[in-house]
């Protein structure tokens, strides 16, 4: 009765209290908002991260696949040029003989 005799009316201290709500619910949808946000910056930074990583690795690997191609270039030429002084040296070691064998003739 003494809230009737000062005019107190309900639906005022509801409506002020909903918005009291909305206003905490949009303050913590905000805050959502604002983490996700942060998230998202997060990861993005993170795959651009990982796409330098991956482009790195991509062109280590071209250079050991113009490495090995080299290598192997290398190591034919190595092998052309030891069958050849081998061919040679067979050569000298032979002529040695011819001329040990006529010397001592």
């Amino acid at each position: 009765m003494a809230l009737a005799r000062e005019d107190i009316n309900f639906e005022n201290i509801k409506r002020e209290s909903d918005v009291k709500m909305l206003v905490k619910n949009m303050v913590q949808t905000n805050n959502m908002i604002a983490h996700l946000k942060d998230e998202q910056i997060e990861m993005h930074n993170e795959i651009k991260s990982r796409d330098d990583a991956i482009n790195k690795l991509e062109d280590d690997i071209q250079l050991l696949k113009k490495e090995k191609r080299w290598n192997m270039l290398w190591n034919n030429s190595l092998e052309e040029d030891i069958a050849k002084t081998q061919v040679f040296l067979a050569i000298v070691f032979l002529i040695n003989i011819l001329f040990t064998y006529f010397m001592s003739r």
